[in-house]
């Protein structure tokens, strides 16, 4: 391995979605470990079973799905709450946490797009006693954003998901017992991680997500309505 190998770390990101930690990550790597930068490179969800070639030199994948590669660990990475994305004048609001049971009495939308990452099955679960005729099914995320914030119905994702979307309309809730999901996976070669990759690895495990976290709990004011 060659110095300027051992300096750079290249990170594949899989799919369109690019989690907000991974922007702390190398925040902190450029922080602590300046002298290794890192690099972002797309990998196409088309043909996630795919790994990257020998030739591409990636260091590391992040990526939203599950993924079995030949010769690669895939682990659980970042996880996340679900929430409920509302219109900001809906009476959802009211709720410090929205219950389950509101769920079936609301038009549900959700997107073409997220319906391969897991947490999306874990939402049509909780709806299978919504009415099918109740909801809808749009293209894209931003899609489904729009809708809710004209007031079409609600959209149930990540914390994660729906935090970057409060300055365009849309206001967010905690689901009630809500489980935890996995918002993100780190993939890596089997072989045994040279020294500043093991570093860079270590940094990932420990983002906390605390900006997911604070996201979940929206200061309300007398009214009930987030600030």
């Amino acid at each position: 391995m060659t110095s300027s190998d051992a300096a750079t770390i290249r990170v594949a990101v899989v799919g369109d979605w690019v989690p907000s930690q991974l922007a702390d990550v190398l925040a902190l790597q450029r922080s602590q470990e300046p002298e290794t930068t890192a690099a972002l490179v797309a990998c196409s969800a088309a043909e996630p079973a795919r790994a990257p070639s020998p030739g591409s030199r990636i260091d590391f994948a992040v990526s939203m799905i599950e993924l079995d590669w030949p010769g690669w660990v895939c682990e659980p990475l970042w996880t996340d709450r679900l929430a409920v994305a509302v219109a900001k004048r809906s009476h959802l609001l009211a709720y410090r946490e929205v219950p389950r049971n509101e769920l079936p009495k609301q038009p549900v939308i959700c997107a073409q797009s997220t319906a391969r990452e897991p947490w999306d099955a874990v939402v049509h679960c909780m709806l299978v006693d919504t009415p099918q005729d109740q909801g809808s099914r749009v293209s894209t995320f931003d899609m489904a954003m729009t809708l809710v914030a004209a007031g079409y119905g609600i959209a149930i994702a990540p914390v994660a998901r729906l935090a970057g979307y409060q300055c365009r309309g849309i206001a967010m809730r905690p689901l009630a017992n809500a489980p935890t999901i996995v918002m993100a996976y780190l993939l890596h070669p089997c072989a045994s991680l040279a020294g500043h990759q093991q570093r860079f690895a270590r940094r990932a495990r420990l983002m906390s997500g605390a900006k997911n976290q604070s996201a979940e709990q929206p200061r309300l004011n007398k009214a009930g309505r987030s600030e």
